[in-house]
């Protein structure tokens, strides 16, 4: 099958996790014989990582990485207008990513089967009230609408889908990811550690707030350490975080270390005691696979599609609010050793359902059945 994924983001870069999580499936594909085509930007790519303008081979991956930084990049909509003569299934990851649009109007003339991942942009908290990205629905419901199979990754993405786009075709599919290395460390695992952007929708200010509610957090032996970088449209709110942390007195118990990569990001969650992920919402949260890769449990948000933590004994699914926040590290602090590494174990455990490679054959599936 020939799959040409026209996007914003794509490995190496660091903005969001769908750069990783489309680069483990186009690697599953090729891997399972199929012929897939990315074009992409350099967004979030350090420079000199990639050649640009040019189509190289990523691990057997036809890949162009498109060298403007505009809103709309007209050089991915050339080049996968292009590509569309050969290509029979285009996915789109991004519903509010412009360029998409007019990819898919071609798509649609051509007749192409087409697949399209909102990645959580329908969520309430991404539209915001927009009354132009309401309008802008409408108008791709009105022209494309019945001929886009679209993908989500819970029941709850599934439903704010079928909101804006009624009667289409749904699948759910999670998130799935090529299974790190498990990292040996030595440590007592005594941080508790926040990974993915400095941004607002991630509810930091909250998780602040409920770590200097908690009555065993100040006096306890754990850190809290964040770890994210900061892009500039969100330089205030960090520059508010800092200051919430020295106005609160934790200045000596929260740290802020910047982005962390590869191996070094991977030690960093084995070396936690809990991982936390208290967003407003997601769509998914690649994050959670990636600290229970390292057997650490989780703390998750009711605003992430994380139910399952508790039942499978590798976390908690909790309110955003700080005082259930609160509440959630002191009983972690409190929690026995033979309790903990039970918790351990079930995160490893629950880890091993997110294989890309063992369920890249659900994707084919998709694929294989666009309208």
């Amino acid at each position: 099958m020939r799959i040409l994924f026209p996007l914003d983001l794509f490995y190496p870069s660091k903005v969001g996790g769908p750069a990783n999580t489309l680069y483990w499936l186009c690697k599953a594909l090729v891997r399972n014989g199929h012929d897939v085509t990315v074009v992409s930007t350099q967004r979030g790519i350090d420079k000199g990582k990639v050649e640009i303008d040019k189509w190289v081979d990523v691990d057997g991956i036809a890949t162009r990485y498109c060298g403007s930084e505009s809103k709309i990049s007209f050089s991915v909509i050339r080049h996968s207008i292009k590509k569309l003569k050969t290509s029979e299934v285009i996915v789109f990851s991004s519903i509010c990513y412009l360029p998409n649009f007019f990819i898919a109007l071609a798509a649609g003339i051509r007749k192409k089967r087409i697949v399209w991942s909102p990645r959580g942009e329908l969520f309430d908290t991404a539209i915001g009230g927009s009354r132009g990205k309401k309008m802008y629905f409408a108008l791709l419901r009105m022209l494309l609408g019945n001929r886009i199979l679209f993908h989500a990754t819970s029941e709850e993405e599934k439903s704010t889908i079928e909101r804006y786009f009624p009667n289409s075709k749904v699948v759910i599919i999670p998130n799935y990811m090529e299974m790190p290395e498990r990292q040996t460390v030595e440590s007592s695992y005594g941080c508790f550690l926040y990974v993915g952007r400095i941004a607002p929708i991630k509810a930091l200010e909250r998780l602040v707030e409920g770590l200097s509610l908690s009555k065993l957090f100040r006096n306890s032996q754990y850190k809290f350490k964040m770890v994210g970088g900061v892009e500039k449209q969100f330089e205030e709110y960090y520059k508010g975080l800092l200051a919430q942390v020295e106005r609160l007195g934790l200045s000596d118990k929260v740290e802020f270390v910047g982005s962390l990569t590869g191996e070094d990001k991977f030690k960093a969650y084995a070396a936690a005691r809990y991982s936390f992920l208290v967003s407003n919402s997601e769509n998914f949260g690649n994050v959670v696979i990636e600290a229970l890769s390292q057997g650490t449990p989780v703390v998750a948000s009711t605003g992430t599609p994380w139910s399952r933590l508790p039942v499978e004994e590798a976390g908690f699914w909790i309110q955003n609010t700080p005082n259930a926040i609160a509440e959630t590290v002191d009983y972690i602090i409190l929690q026995s050793n033979e309790e903990y590494n039970s918790y351990r174990h079930g995160a490893l455990n629950y880890s091993k359902e997110f294989d890309v490679y063992e369920h890249v054959d659900e994707w084919e599936k998709i694929l294989n059945q666009c309208v």
